[in-house]
């Protein structure tokens, strides 16, 4: 079976305020021409179909649109799951309808049975070619009828509690019939490749890895069965595999959703399935609409930085990051405003790289010219050690600092979803 594993699409994403509209169509149109190009009889898109959990209305119709220029292609199986950006409820409903159309759609876990998330894969002809158990974005109180009696990580114990049921079901389906069987997922599992083989996801933002939400990271690649032949993650927004396992992997996501991803090339995966063979898998790199750079180091260096940016422009529109080093009354935006004047290139995003251990009293410093420049994380930092009354953070700070990290992120978004 021929599959195109792809995710974290993000759909009404406007990064910086950049319009995505148009690169979404592009990359959706390219999309479709490869899965007609490889004969892919099955699609998977592992959750993130949207960026926010009430998108644009053009988001949808774009999603939409996709969905139904398939039908009439060699692709008639699509499976699709929600992701921790997405409202699964607004996923789920046109499931009658999507189902229909042969379209496998699970929003959300919640309290349905497990044996509603497998579905058997047909060729145009109607001859079953694989058993797929779409399983989407888990929230921990969706988790605990998992929970099994062994003591432990509550998120590695419920997890393979899940997969394992999920497992079983598709074991039933599948029937003892000559058929790959498949998983999806969208989650953040441990031993990513490229990282280190002890690594446990405190330095998840440094491997493009934003949104960590609660206490259900670092998942190893023991939950998942043997049995599964592939496992299709989203979650991660570039391409890697879990542990070393070549039937476990993150397809990443199409685009450039943030400029700590700007150096990454990025992929949808092509996978050639068959029973108890380790898949064939092929990197596709995606078509970028734009270029993302980020500009950083002290002011000066930074401004020769850009002249040369100047001299020799993209062929792609360029958005440029800075991130300049903290210099005392020295107004970075008059500094750079000579050769920011009629250049080719858009700076959307203005960030001061200060020492870690700034404190309470950088709130009151009279030389911050505005919070725009300062990320989320940064923010949260100093109201932290504001709220202590500290100048520096100990051991015992730090390890608070990352316990409330990703609750802060969750409300952010939370935020933002709402404003949007």
């Amino acid at each position: 079976m021929k599959l195109i594993h792809t995710a974290d699409w993000h759909l009404g994403n406007s990064m910086h305020d950049i319009d995505r509209l148009e690169e979404s169509k592009l990359f959706l149109n390219w999309l479709k021409e490869r899965i007609v190009e490889f004969g892919a009889e099955c699609l998977v898109v592992a959750g993130d179909i949207f960026d926010t959990t009430n998108p644009s209305v053009e988001a949808r119709r774009l999603y939409f649109r996709f969905l139904a220029s398939l039908l009439d292609t060699c692709c008639k199986n699509i499976v699709l799951v929600g992701g921790n950006h997405d409202s699964g409820a607004l996923l789920d409903a046109p499931r009658d309808l999507l189902e229909a159309l042969n379209i496998q759609m699970v929003g959300s876990l919640g309290d349905r049975p497990v044996e509603e998330l497998v579905k058997e894969l047909k060729d145009s002809s109607g001859n079953v070619v694989g058993v797929c158990a779409a399983v989407p974005y888990v929230r921990e109180m969706e988790l605990r009828r998992f929970k099994t009696e062994d003591n432990g990580d509550f998120a590695q114990n419920t997890f393979k509690g899940l997969y394992n049921t999920v497992y079983e079901a598709a074991e039933k389906v599948r029937g003892g019939r000559s058929v790959p069987l498949l998983a999806t997922g969208h989650l953040y599992a441990a031993q990513l490749e490229g990282r280190p083989d002890n690594d446990n996801g405190s330095d998840a933002r440094e491997h493009g890895m934003r949104d960590i939400v609660g206490n259900l990271g670092t998942i190893p690649v023991s939950v998942f069965p043997e049995g599964f032949d592939y496992v299709a993650l989203g979650h991660i927004h570039y391409t890697t595999m879990v542990a070393k396992n070549p039937k476990v992997r993150y397809s990443g996501s199409p685009f450039v959703l943030g400029f700590d991803e700007a150096e990454r090339a990025h992929h949808v995966l092509l996978v050639d399935l068959q029973p108890g063979v380790a898949p064939a898998v092929e990197k596709l790199e995606t078509p970028q609409y734009y270029s993302f750079k980020r500009v950083s180091g002290p002011i000066d260096g930074i401004k020769e930085q850009l002249k040369l940016l100047k001299k020799n422009p993209t062929e792609k529109p360029l958005k440029i990051e800075i991130v300049y080093d903290y210099t005392s009354g020295v107004n970075v935006h008059e500094a750079l405003s000579g050769v920011l004047e009629n250049a080719a290139f858009e700076v959307v995003s203005w960030k001061v790289n200060r020492a870690a251990s700034l404190g309470a009293e950088s709130f009151s410093d009279e030389t911050l010219e505005s919070v725009d420049v300062l990320d989320d994380e940064e923010i949260f930092r100093r109201l932290l050690m504001s709220k202590l009354g500290v100048t520096e953070m100990n051991d015992d700070i730090k390890k608070d600092f990352e316990n409330y990290l990703p609750l802060f992120r969750q409300v952010v978004e939370e935020v933002k979803g709402e404003e949007a």
